[in-house]
């Protein structure tokens, strides 16, 4: 599931069926990794933890309300959309495109690999392609490197 499939589904509580809010963010660690959901609704902006919820193809599931904290300003500074646009080149400095989204597997909640757009027309005529997340080497401001251990998909 591509996470920007994440953005905007609805936040349940899955004892109460009481919606919570909506996601509007994600946040990631430095190695791209899903840390966590940014959700809004009546209660403000909250950070929603991986170990409390399903992610469902149509809704968010929460388990244990506990799971819900208060955001902070400055606590996550990661979050999907710094990401979004990141240049993607290889090691041998060809430029691949620009990191267009994360794919994440909704049963671990993890990262399997990044969208990498092309351009928009390249992306009509060929699709946007996926690489896994094992072959980003480096991430740093404003690029990301891949090593070339094999050919995009």
């Amino acid at each position: 599931m591509k996470s920007r499939r994440l953005i905007g589904l609805p936040v349940i509580d899955e004892h109460r069926g009481t919606i919570l809010g909506r996601v509007i963010d994600i946040i990631i660690s430095p190695r791209l990794q899903v840390e966590g959901l940014v959700i809004g609704g009546r209660g403000g902006k909250r950070l929603l933890l991986l170990d409390h919820l399903t992610i469902g193809q149509d809704a968010i599931l929460v388990s244990d309300l506990r799971g819900l904290k208060p955001v902070k300003n400055g606590e996550h500074p990661t979050r999907i959309k710094d990401r979004i646009g990141l240049l993607v080149v290889d090691r041998e400095g060809r430029e691949l495109g620009v990191m267009s989204d994360l794919v994440v597997e909704p049963d671990s909640k993890a990262v399997q690999g990044i969208e990498i757009s092309s351009g928009l027309i390249k992306d009509f005529i060929d699709g946007r392609s996926e690489v896994p997340l094992e072959r980003v080497d480096n991430i740093g401001q404003g690029a990301m490197v891949l090593n070339n251990e094999e050919e995009q998909t």
